[in-house]
């Protein structure tokens, strides 16, 4: 919604309440910070998913040992 429609998170807090979405712990309206908080977390996995890491493999030294 905030990329998208341009709605700022007081407004989302009031569509979402409209609704009749509540917070799952305390069953507390969602408020403009509850939902910030909400979308920072999301943005920030949401990196963590996407992010790639390019495999390097360097010398390696084998050594191999016999026991009798």
């Amino acid at each position: 919604m905030k990329e998208k429609r341009g709605i700022g998170y007081k407004r989302m807090s009031h569509i979402m309440t409209e609704k009749g979405y509540r917070s799952v712990r305390t069953k507390s309206i969602l408020g403009p910070n509850y939902i910030y908080s909400i979308y920072k977390n999301g943005k920030i996995r949401e990196n963590r998913i996407e992010r790639s890491f390019d495999s390097t493999i360097g010398d390696l030294n084998c050594t191999v040992l016999y026991s009798k």
